[in-house]
Formats: structure tokens, C-alpha cells, sequence
């Protein structure tokens, strides 16, 4: 696991980037994120929670995702070029 992580620090290819990289959004915004802020509002603030909306979170990560994969491919591309 620890060459996978390796590789990917030299990775050209943006859609081997994005899929690591949307994977751990979805998870943050689809599970840690609600826990938290259920603790906030309910625990913190003593009100009602309203839930969240996990198609938000699944755009969110995909826009960031894309927009991250991108930079990075770049960024190693222009870096193997030099």
C-alpha cells in the first residue's frame, strides 16, 4: 500500500489522481462531516439537527477532486519534464 502512495507523488495521469482523491472527499464530507456537525448543533448548541444532504457533498467532492487530480497532474508533468 505504502508503493501505491509512493507512486501516486509522481503520477502524470489525471484520472489515477482523481479517483484517490474523490474517494477521501466523499468520505469526508459524507461521513465525518455530518458527525461533526451533529455534535456542534445537538451537542453544542442544544438545537435540532436537520441532517445533511449527501448529494451536496458528493458534487463538492467531485468539483474539488477534478480541480485537485488537475493541479497535481500538472504540476508532476511539468516536474518530469524539467
Amino acid at each position: 500500500m505504502r508503493d501505491y502512495y509512493e507512486k501516486l507523488q509522481t503520477e502524470t495521469n489525471w484520472f489515477k489522481l482523481f479517483v484517490p482523491y474523490f474517494l477521501l472527499w466523499t468520505l469526508y464530507l459524507v461521513v465525518l462531516f455530518p458527525i461533526i456537525k451533529y455534535i456542534i448543533v445537538v451537542v453544542i448548541k442544544n438545537k435540532e439537527y436537520s441532517g445533511s444532504n449527501p448529494f451536496y457533498a458528493i458534487c463538492v467532492s467531485l468539483i474539488f477532486s477534478a480541480i485537485i487530480a488537475g493541479v497535481r497532474s500538472y504540476a508532476n508533468r511539468k516536474r518530469s519534464n524539467s
